[in-house]
């Protein structure tokens, strides 16, 4: 009787505190509407909403489940369209506009309070459209990547390719994929390497989604850059068995 109580008061808990949550961003929002300031603080108060929303889950959810954390490529992922039949819970940390060190940020509160045993990482994607240095994108991945292993030495983690770009870009007229689409090839050369040499699982879904020129296929996506539901169902086919052998360890 006392852990049923106890079960039901962290809920109540969990709940008021998510409510307070919504409530806050209302207000902020209210404050300081959407699209009438610089765009980038609409993206900031989003990237600080997520994070707090995080730390108000983190309360009730389960720790050894599998965790998606990236950038708007993962936060557009529904997981449970896809792997609700897992016996291991999915959660998505992915957050719109992150970059490698945005990840490396709010590792703490987005992965280790959890402890997942199964990470999936997507990330790279903003840091080559924003023209950042290649060799501080190789060094922040290299350290995300350390300080996962540092935190959690049991998990399993899969680091995932980033995905092509197609030069139908409407709302991403700034990204130039003739220039992006040498840079991504690197940068998944690199993640390789560094996946195999830190014991970690490298899965190309570039290979997947790219058509004969490199180039992101278009049925797979609307607007050039993220994946639809098609899109999506490639990435899925291709992660989802190994995410079944990980639940049928034990």
């Amino acid at each position: 009787m006392r852990n049923k109580l106890g079960i039901w008061l962290t809920g109540a808990v969990a709940i008021v505190l998510l409510a307070a949550v919504v409530i806050l961003s209302c207000l902020l929002v209210l404050r300081e509407p959407l699209g009438t300031e610089d765009p980038m603080s609409d993206l900031a108060l989003y990237y600080k909403n997520k994070c707090l929303s995080y730390s108000v889950q983190n309360i009730h959810h389960a720790k050894g489940q599998i965790l998606f954390i990236g950038d708007s490529i993962t936060d557009l992922y529904v997981l449970d369209d896809h792997y609700r039949d897992l016996p291991l819970a999915t959660y998505n940390r992915g957050i719109s506009g992150d970059t490698t060190q945005g990840v490396l940020d709010r590792l703490q509160v987005s992965a280790f309070d959890i402890a997942p045993s199964v990470i999936v990482l997507m990330i790279g994607t903003n840091d080559i459209n924003g023209n950042y240095e290649k060799a501080g994108i190789f060094e922040r991945y290299e350290r995300i990547i350390d300080e996962i292993y540092k935190n959690l030495p049991d998990v399993t983690l899969f680091c995932m390719s980033v995905i092509p770009q197609n030069e139908v870009l409407e709302t991403y007229s700034t990204v130039k994929v003739e220039n992006t689409t040498k840079i991504i090839f690197e940068v998944n050369a690199h993640i390789k390497a560094l996946a195999e040499e830190k014991g970690a699982t490298y899965l190309d879904v570039f290979s997947l989604l790219a058509d004969e020129n490199n180039r992101l296929i278009k049925e797979y996506s609307d607007d050039g850059l993220h994946l639809n539901e098609k899109g999506l169902t490639v990435w899925t086919k291709l992660l989802k068995p190994y995410l079944e052998a990980e639940c049928n360890k034990e």
